[in-house]
């Protein structure tokens, strides 16, 4: 048997890359808009193939999920964060490996500046799914994100979904489209 580099996995002879770095330049433009959610004094690692992004901190190890919206203290450690990634929980539940995995079988690739995104993202009726996904640069994706995140958070924001105005909408009801 091969061994395979960290954090990736082998689906028919394919190597999936779970786990992407970018350059400081890259990490700043796109965390640029998640900065109501309090990223300024972190510093970002790495990030997953969809784009969330592993921050380290005095505190521990942080988890911005792009997909929710959030920024969570996740690890004390970063022995703990690989403790979780390389499980079979946190490769399904962090690293959403089966939708990589899926996509790499539809024919998706990423370039070395892209993640995967989803259209339309799950916050605004999308699904997790990897017919749901295509290739963006890193940057951009989690830039838009953190755009689009914000605006969903923000009660007099007039932003439109659909036939549902935010600020109109009640608790939960963008989320069930």
């Amino acid at each position: 048997m091969r061994t395979l580099l960290p954090n990736t996995t082998e689906w028919f002879d394919a190597h999936v890359e779970l786990l992407r770095t970018y350059s400081p330049d890259a990490f700043a433009y796109g965390l640029a808009s998640w900065s109501w959610l309090g990223v300024h004094d972190k510093t970002p690692r790495f990030t997953t193939a969809f784009g969330d992004v592993f921050l380290e901190s005095l505190e521990g190890w942080w988890f911005l999920d792009t997909v929710e919206g959030s920024l969570q203290l996740r690890w004390a450690t970063a022995v703990d964060m690989y403790t979780e990634l390389d499980s079979p929980d946190g490769r399904t539940d962090v690293l959403l490996e089966d939708v990589v995995v899926e996509a790499e079988q539809l024919g998706m690739t990423l370039r070395p500046d892209e993640v995967f995104t989803f259209a339309p993202h799950p916050a605004v009726g999308g699904r997790l799914a990897a017919e749901c996904v295509e290739p963006v640069r890193f940057e951009l994706a989690l830039r838009l994100a953190g755009q689009m995140h914000r605006e969903l958070r923000v009660p007099s924001s007039p932003m439109l979904l659909g036939h549902v105005h935010v600020h109109d909408a009640a608790p939960g009801e963008i989320w069930s489209h």
